[in-house]
């Protein structure tokens, strides 16, 4: 069997002429997680209302377990039953949680006895059992969506589209809602979409990651290679990196590239290959980057780059300290409280910013 329960090409889909959606080729495989992330109106949940037929494309091919479901004559009713979805807005009977649970079973005819541990197990697990009795119009934002993704998770599909589920509810219940949803995501081995303008939500949940900017794929690839070596400035900056600095390549031998950067003649060593005279981007994560007083730096191998500078900017960022550096370029770290009280920073001190050559990713310009 194909590892793919989910393959588009070509896809193609235009509103009115403003609005185009372009999925040239873009896949899930089975049993994983791939997250749809990019700004509002970047086709995220256009292209989930495809795959569940809720509209159709223009143009291209969805094929959803072997079968193309964009084309000729399709059992819509057929294909919708082996796959769930959870929207932003959650739509639900005036009745009981209770009754809206099984609801879904009883339309599609599964016994809710053969259903009766996989209930009780999201019943338990989505923390809502001292709901069931309660009428669902009386129910928080928080508490809605729990009762939402219980009742698609419940029918044991095939595949799960996952709608930005937690954009919708105040933050407290959001972070406990996430924590719930993800531990049951892991723990169903399903096939998942799941879309979020979050970065932090993509990088705790995906396999995979696509990101979607103006109706187009901008890069897809597992998340370790979204996070750490985006294709161009739009990912890079949509993922967190802010330290983004053009150069010029001088020289590359043996993999390693010499590039001059920012002023006071910088220059930075990175992996990677591009031709002398490239001119390119190189994106620096801020946890790669650490702070040094002058006299630890002779301790250190010469695969580190040392950028010496002025600190601009000291404030919180979460738990971390975010710490702004001139170095003839702007380079941004993210240390510990404990580390600004030890390297006593803060704004004008002169200090050194380290990173390893392997730590900086080049593009081109």
């Amino acid at each position: 069997m194909d590892d793919k329960i989910i393959e588009i090409t070509g896809l193609k889909k235009e509103y009115n002429g403003k609005f185009k959606l372009v999925i040239d080729d873009l896949y899930l495989e089975r049993n994983k997680v791939l997250t749809l992330i990019g700004p509002n109106g970047s086709g995220k949940s256009t292209l989930i209302k495809m795959i569940c037929l809720l509209e159709k494309p223009d143009e291209g091919n969805i094929i959803f377990n072997g079968k193309n479901i964009t084309k000729g004559k399709i059992n819509e009713v057929k294909i919708r039953k082996e796959m769930a979805a959870v929207f932003q807005e959650p739509a639900f009977f005036n009745t009981s949680v209770y009754n809206n649970l099984i609801l879904g079973l009883k339309i599609r005819k599964i016994s809710v006895f053969s259903a009766k541990e996989r209930l009780d197990y999201l019943i338990q697990n989505l923390k809502i059992g001292h709901l069931l009795n309660r009428n669902v119009k009386n129910l928080s934002g928080g508490e809605k969506q729990r009762v939402s993704i219980a009742r698609s998770l419940v029918l044991n599909s095939g595949l799960l589209l996952l709608d930005e589920p937690l954009s919708n509810i105040d933050q407290q219940s959001r972070e406990d809602l996430r924590e719930d949803l993800f531990e049951v995501i892991k723990n169903s081995g399903k096939s998942i979409i799941y879309i979020t303008h979050d970065r932090d939500e993509a990088m705790m949940i995906a396999d995979d990651i696509a990101v979607l900017n103006d109706g187009r794929v901008e890069q897809f690839g597992s998340k370790i290679e979204i996070f750490t070596k985006p294709f161009n400035e739009f990912v890079a900056k949509f993922v967190g990196i802010e330290t983004l600095v053009e150069g010029i390549v001088d020289k590359n031998e043996r993999g390693v590239c010499t590039v001059r950067i920012g002023g006071n003649g910088n220059r930075a060593f990175t992996t990677g290959q591009a031709k002398p005279g490239s001119k390119v981007v190189l994106a620096i994560r801020p946890e790669a980057v650490i702070l040094y007083n002058n006299n630890a730096i002779s301790q250190h191998a010469s695969a580190m780059n040392f950028f010496k500078g002025r600190i601009t900017e000291v404030r919180n960022s979460g738990v971390l300290k975010k710490i702004g550096i001139d170095c003839g370029f702007n380079i941004i770290s993210f240390v510990t409280p404990d580390s600004v009280r030890r390297l006593r920073l803060g704004v004008g001190r002169e200090i050194f910013a380290g990173v390893k050559a392997s730590s900086i990713h080049m593009f081109k310009k």
